[in-house]
């Protein structure tokens, strides 16, 4: 019995993977999408101000991250430890949170829109009215986006990957047609993209409330609407939402100053920088889908205070992350040209995007440990040790940039992305094994 427990696992892990990455690789396609629609719009600072955009969409929305996180834990630790009201609880307190937040983010959002638009400005002012107009539109969604990271934390926990994979498919083929709709036919421009994300958030909002009631009705069926306001468990959130917050606007300070320092070089290498990420966005996304999968399982295992379980599924996640990671990193190092021609066809920023493409083949292998340390901690409730694996991250990056861009350029951001991406990885590797050990 013992040498097929390994196999039984990977097929466990496999079957709450694969739903992860067939849903999650939409995402990617979406942006690829956007940005292969901005690629052949008229304006050159459309493919730009879709980068931007996009960036500081994310940074906003990715604040409130710990609301899937939060839940999936919570959700899932109540699952192991067979506790129905406690599952009901943490739908209801983080759905309440989701709510509020994003109402005041929305309402809000005139006031900050154009001020962060203005900083991405360069001559002439065109790529900040192009970015202004996306967030304009996009804002609009941040009500639905955050109750989306609650319904599918929730989902995740319960180990319902095949209804998040459906409905993010569903929602994605939708955003997609929406967006080409609004921008095209319709003359929306680069609004039009934010706008049909906007719609198709909102629609997979009720898809997943449909689902969700059709999938775990015994649960949800016992919901009260005062379930909505206990304080413990919202007070719960917030404890363990304060390092996921802190790790969480240290991460997207990566990312969107990635982004600032790209623009600075020029609306091409910005553009290219952009093409190149969304290969880092398509990789991630596979990771995510096996971070999901550790996260209900290692989850599962705390609650259940199972720490064997816990040194049999964390080696089982990384030996099969360390597969993936080094399929893309050939994958990339090899064929990068198709894959980046997709996205436009205008030739000075598939040339710029070509003498960075070695950076790209290198990210996997630097990153996939910190994708699945994020999804073990996530499971755990560990999230003092993923805001410490970003903070030791950022402090590589700030301070490698420093020492080599003044003779290293462009060159010189790609290296100290990757080191940002490895010092992750090296902790929250550390902080895994502790688990267990």
């Amino acid at each position: 019995m013992k040498q097929h427990a390994p196999e039984s696992l990977y097929r466990q892990i496999l079957r709450l993977t694969y739903p992860n990455i067939l849903s999650n690789i939409t995402v990617p396609l979406l942006m690829i999408s956007d940005i292969a629609m901005a690629g052949r719009m008229a304006g050159g600072e459309s493919i730009a101000a879709v980068t931007v955009g996009a960036a500081v969409t994310s940074f906003v929305v990715g604040q409130w991250s710990l609301l899937r996180m939060g839940t999936t834990g919570f959700t899932a630790q109540a699952r192991g430890a067979g506790d129905v009201a406690a599952l009901g609880r943490g739908l209801a307190s983080g759905s309440l949170i989701a709510l509020v937040v994003g109402l005041i983010l929305a309402l809000a959002s005139p006031l900050y829109v154009a001020p962060v638009a203005s900083l991405f400005e360069q001559e002439g002012g065109a790529l900040s009215l192009a970015a202004e107009d996306y967030l304009g539109y996009a804002f609009l969604g941040l009500p639905a986006a955050l109750l989306l990271y609650v319904f599918n934390g929730w989902l995740v926990g319960m180990q319902q990957m095949k209804l998040v994979m459906s409905v993010s498919i569903a929602s994605n083929v939708l955003n997609i047609t929406y967006s080409y709709l609004l921008a095209f036919p319709l003359g929306l421009g680069v609004g039009g993209l934010a706008l049909g994300t906007v719609l198709a958030q909102y629609s997979a909002l009720v898809l997943l409330a449909l689902g969700g009631w059709r999938r775990e009705r015994e649960v949800l069926r016992r919901l009260r609407l005062s379930d909505a306001w206990h304080p413990e468990t919202i007070l719960r959130y917030f404890h363990v939402g304060k390092h996921l917050m802190l790790r969480t606007l240290l991460l997207q300070s990566v990312m969107l100053s990635f982004v600032y320092i790209g623009g600075r070089m020029g609306s091409v290498t910005l553009a290219a920088n952009g093409l190149l990420m969304q290969l880092f966005s398509l990789f991630s996304y596979f990771m995510d889908g096996l971070a999901y999968a550790a996260e209900a399982l290692v989850g599962e295992a705390v609650g259940a205070r199972d720490k064997r379980r816990l040194g049999e599924v964390i080696p089982a996640v990384v030996r099969l992350g360390a597969g993936v990671a080094l399929y893309f990193a050939l994958l990339y190092a090899l064929i990068p040209e198709p894959l980046l021609a997709l996205l436009t066809d205008k030739a000075d920023v598939l040339a710029r995007a070509a003498e960075e493409r070695l950076w790209i083949a290198v990210v996997p292998l630097a990153s996939f440990l910190a994708f699945l340390g994020d999804g073990i901690m996530v499971g755990a409730t560990r999230s003092i040790d993923m805001s410490r694996a970003v903070l030791v991250g950022l402090v590589g990056y700030v301070l490698l940039y420093a020492a080599t861009a003044s003779w290293l350029g462009a060159d010189a951001l790609w290296l100290a992305f990757v080191s940002y991406l490895a010092l992750r990885s090296g902790w929250v590797l550390r902080a895994a094994r502790r688990l267990y050990a």
